[in-house]
């Protein structure tokens, strides 16, 4: 009779265990010390350098080249970025007229750096959190784990109209939908979400 109730206790903390939801931890690799991103045509790069550590003051940077006729590569600009470590992906206009960082590295969806938009002298158009450009439900139906939100799903970029369309994954329950944000290149205004 004296196990019966520590044993019942016991099975009840597991099943209330098992009913909570789950968290999703990170697994993320430093990251790397230089990345670069390129145009479509190719005309245009965008070299990141990471911060050395998570917690320095000293900030990432980023340089911008382009291609000249004569096919050497010259520097438009390289400057700290708005990210403290390092944005997790970027977008470079055809010649290098916009660069669009995505993201916190170690913290995606969080921060005030979630979409920047740069010049083509590597100063700031416009940035955005991602409380700017959802609603609380909206907010609430993005994926989650432990340190991150997991907002985006799909980047496109049609310089001919220059816009920027962004698409954000939205979880009801066990269906997933789509709502697209797209952009102006020129201003980083939004045009439609």
């Amino acid at each position: 009779m004296r196990l019966r109730y520590p044993l019942c206790s016991l099975f009840f903390l597991l099943t209330l265990l098992c009913l909570l939801p789950a968290a999703h931890a990170d697994s993320w690799l430093p990251p790397k010390p230089s990345v670069t991103y390129e145009s479509l045509s190719g005309d245009a790069r965008f070299i990141v350098t990471a911060s050395p550590r998570s917690d320095s003051l000293i900030t990432c940077r980023g340089a911008a080249w382009i291609k000249s006729s004569d096919s050497e590569w010259r520097q438009l600009w390289d400057k700290p970025l708005q990210n403290r470590l390092s944005p997790v992906t970027a977008v470079v206009a055809n010649g290098g007229w916009r660069i669009v960082t995505f993201d916190n590295y170690y913290s995606v969806g969080y921060g005030d750096e979630v979409i920047v938009f740069y010049n083509e002298t590597g100063d700031l158009i416009k940035k955005y959190a991602l409380e700017d450009l959802l609603s609380k439900e909206e907010l609430d139906r993005v994926p989650r784990s432990v340190s991150s939100r997991w907002w985006r799903s799909q980047v496109r970029l049609d310089e001919a109209l220059g816009v920027l369309t962004v698409d954000v994954v939205q979880s009801y329950a066990d269906k997933r939908s789509i709502k697209s944000i797209s952009f102006d290149l020129g201003n980083g205004g939004i045009l439609s979400r």
